[in-house]
């Protein structure tokens, strides 16, 4: 059996999960930026500097050529008539450009369930131009869609590739949001995880986290696990200060605190500094070798890596493989099928991420755009199916056939 096509598509970007051009975007500094709702602003690696304390500029799938959280579909075809596909968020029209130039000679040709083989010669050949970022996503896409492929080649679910269940009902956390965190208080889950809106730049950010965590802890259950996200948007100091502000409140872990690109030493010190809080990375971290010297150093206490991003689910299984040998908890960032198939059948991984984005952010729902039957949580856990792969479809009605770059 051979892969005989990768094709690529880009998604309608009208009411697609991850926002679109068409929606609202900050005109002055102060004006919160973010997916979807202008209401809501977002930590970020640029708030550090006051001029984008509202939004950084090519985030959140806000550029016009699609880069940020733009989707992208990545579906393989096998000389059999089996098909597996991805809807990858994250690298827009730059991931499709990777893929179709660079990575689809690697794939095509081959058979399906080498997939670490496949994983290595992508690896390799964007050591040049790559090493993160939008090659990572796009090494992610293929990865995934074999995954999906595998599993219906075989007529089974994606977790019982890697292990089986290892629970009946997934248990999740949510991700919410200040202005409408009151929403999932009351949803059924196993912990909540708050963006912060404030930071360096703020003269009275410190002031604001604290006030931040006081009214989420005053909303959840006082034995509800308590969680700070804050997406590269702080520095050491603030950090350390923010930490021992917030510690009376029964915050469990901070999250992504600073630059994902810091040395393991700088975050195994940051670590100490804010114990017993404990520190949350792995997000925008590309590889299983970036998380090697971070998990076996000491450079944190819950391993986050991005399915989508970090380079797939053949990764992943790498990752999770040596946080068991520390043991360290694995918890996939960001939500949806791609983790929960993942996080079903890892015994270091307790429970998945839930993030509330999708319509006005105060009710639970699953993605609904390209992908069709992705399963959300009720009373906070989520049910998967039987079906084989990752037991989704793709809505074709929204998806266009990449156009090449045309380069002179």
């Amino acid at each position: 059996m051979k892969i005989t096509s990768v094709n690529v598509y880009t998604v309608d970007r009208a009411g697609n999960d991850y926002g679109s051009p068409s929606q609202p975007r900050p005109s002055r500094g102060d004006r919160p930026a973010g997916v979807g709702s202008p209401q809501l602003r977002m930590p970020h690696a640029m708030a550090v500097f006051p001029e984008f304390r509202g939004g950084a500029p090519g985030w959140k799938g806000h550029h016009p050529n699609g880069y940020g959280y733009a989707p992208f579909v990545v579906e393989i075809e096998t000389d059999s008539g089996h098909r597996g596909f991805v809807v990858n968020h994250g690298g827009g029209l730059l991931a499709c450009e990777v893929i179709d130039g660079f990575f689809r000679p690697l794939v095509e040709g081959k058979n399906p369930f080498d997939t670490n083989l496949i994983w290595e010669q992508m690896y390799r050949s964007q050591m040049l131009w790559g090493q993160g970022g939008t090659a990572y996503m796009a090494m992610s896409a293929i990865d995934l869609a074999l995954w999906d492929l595998k599993g219906k080649l075989l007529e089974k679910p994606v977790y019982d590739l890697i292990g089986g269940r290892t629970c009946d009902a997934l248990p999740c956390y949510v991700t919410t949001f200040e202005p409408v965190m009151q929403h999932m208080a009351d949803k059924g889950f196993c912990g909540v995880k708050i963006q912060v809106t404030h930071g360096p730049a703020d003269p009275d950010g410190i002031e604001q986290v604290e006030q931040l965590t006081a009214r989420a802890r005053d909303l959840f259950a006082p034995n509800l696990p308590l969680r700070l996200e804050c997406f590269m948007g702080w520095d050491d100091q603030f950090t350390v200060a923010a930490a021992q502000r917030v510690r009376r409140y029964e915050v469990e872990w901070i999250e992504d605190p600073i630059l994902a690109d810091a040395s393991t030493s700088r975050y195994r010190r940051l670590r100490r500094s804010i114990r017993p809080i404990q520190l949350a990375v792995g997000n925008l971290m590309w590889g299983e070798q970036r998380f090697h010297s971070l998990i076996e150093e000491g450079g944190a206490d819950v391993i986050q890596p991005e399915l989508q991003w970090s380079g797939g689910l053949t990764s992943a299984l790498r990752i999770a493989a040596m946080c068991r040998g520390r043991g360290l908890k694995v918890i996939p960032h960001w939500s949806g099928v791609y983790s929960y198939h993942f996080t079903m059948a890892q015994t270091e991984a307790p429970y998945a991420e839930y993030v509330a984005h999708l319509g006005d952010r105060t009710k639970v729902l699953a993605k609904g755009h390209a992908i069709i039957g992705e399963p959300a949580p009720v009373d906070g856990h989520v049910m998967l199916s039987d079906e084989p792969g990752f037991g989704i479809h793709l809505n074709r009605d929204v998806i266009q056939p990449y156009e090449p770059c045309n380069v002179d």
